[in-house]
């Protein structure tokens, strides 16, 4: 007997997600937050002065970013993968969080720079292919938003900068970038490597989660 996956539409997809995994169980972000906390600082004291709300808070902005990462390794790029960031920025303009945007952006440049320290790593050979087709994927998506009649911007550079960052996510660039990052926002350094797979852990758990409940349904446009 065949499986069939529920069909879902992009935008309530992305929408009850949001609303009911990100946005609303606020209770859950901050014990998730005070959990995370706790462990990282049982073994390393540097994590004790951490402020408890400004690492909620970036742990929102990087599951919103891990979930355009995860849509994006699913999808790849064009009209489906753009239509995503449309409705996230619209999204949460409507719910006056613009400051969620502006976080996702933060960790969206360490996302590329991953990928960019990924393909100098690949050595003369591999290099200019993996480069190319990423070029390409971007040159696309610049002619599917113009297509869609919709601005050149921050929209679509947020898309363009997670292309190509399949293997830089499997090979741990992304998350040794993204933790790098995290740890800037909360002002810490020099964290023991213990600590560091306490940090690490809920990043990759943040990723699987969105990828699971992608692989649960068919997007539907």
């Amino acid at each position: 007997m065949g499986f069939f996956k529920q069909k879902v539409n992009l935008e309530d997809f992305c929408r009850d997600f949001y609303d009911n995994i990100i946005i609303n169980p606020v209770d859950f972000m901050r014990e998730y937050a005070e959990n995370l906390k706790k462990g990282a600082t049982s073994v390393d004291q540097k994590f004790v002065d951490v402020d408890l709300n400004k690492l909620k808070n970036e742990l929102i902005f990087l599951q919103f970013e891990l979930f355009a990462l995860a849509f994006t390794h699913k999808f790849i790029s064009g009209k489906i993968v753009i239509a995503q960031s449309i409705f996230t920025k619209n999204y949460l303009q409507q719910k006056n969080k613009n400051e969620i945007w502006n976080g996702m952006g933060y960790y969206n440049e360490y996302i590329n720079l991953a990928t960019l320290y990924w393909l100098s790593s690949l050595g003369k050979i591999n290099l200019p292919f993996n480069q190319n087709m990423r070029k390409d994927l971007a040159e696309d998506n610049i002619k599917v938003a113009k297509d869609m009649a919709i601005n050149i911007d921050e929209v679509v550079q947020f898309v363009n900068n997670r292309l190509w960052s399949e293997n830089s996510w499997r090979q741990n660039f992304v998350i040794r970038e993204l933790l790098q990052a995290i740890c800037g926002k909360l002002n810490i350094q020099g964290l023991n490597k213990e600590a560091i797979i306490q940090l690490g852990s809920p990043i990759i758990a943040l990723y699987e989660i969105v990828k699971k409940s992608l692989d649960d349904v068919k997007i539907i446009e």
